[in-house]
């Protein structure tokens, strides 16, 4: 269930965080039809899509600043790569659990891997009754992180693109529908 994208790349579009038309910010061109059709020249992906790529990997950057028995420690972090490792924690953990679907994927939220991994952030708010502080926090906290959902979603696209292009170097475009 959910919307694909397939062609020389191919992914499961983000639910909820992800449009059918992301192929665009890498320089994309619509085909047209029910469904989109994009194609996209390598010329115009290491003009366009490299850009993007860079851009996205700016936005998803942070600094992160923690207290040590020295004084101030800041490390610099990006989403893209903490996510890459909470997924493999994800897999390991569903792996570990396999037999036992209650647990299987009762796993920590990515939010909530930070702070328990990396003492990184406070971690996901729970969501409260109707008109709380506990659901304003729950709200204020997804509006936050909704366009780091967009920028990870759309930085996984890109770097499919640009696999592709690293895998087939003697191919000059790609085409790819995607699922309105």
């Amino acid at each position: 269930m959910g919307r694909y994208y397939d062609g020389d790349i191919e992914g499961k579009f983000w639910f909820a965080v992800q449009s059918s038309d992301d192929g665009e910010h890498f320089g994309c061109t619509e085909c047209g039809s029910n469904v989109i059709e994009y194609y996209l020249d390598r010329n115009t992906f290491n003009d366009v899509g490299m850009q993007q790529i860079e851009e996205l990997k700016r936005k998803l950057s942070f600094k992160h600043v923690q207290q040590t028995g020295t004084g101030k420690k800041d490390t610099k972090y990006n989403h893209y790569d903490l996510w890459q490792e909470w997924n493999k924690y994800v897999d390991d953990f569903q792996k570990e659990h396999s037999n036992n679907r209650n647990k299987m994927f009762n796993y920590l939220q990515y939010e909530n891997w930070l702070l328990e991994f990396k003492d990184i952030g406070t971690g996901k708010p729970q969501n409260g009754e109707r008109d709380t502080p506990e659901q304003e926090a729950y709200f204020e906290h997804e509006k936050q992180m909704r366009p780091i959902w967009e920028w990870l979603a759309r930085l996984t696209m890109g770097y499919k693109m640009k696999g592709f292009f690293d895998d087939n170097p003697n191919t000059e475009e790609l085409y790819f529908s995607a699922e309105c």
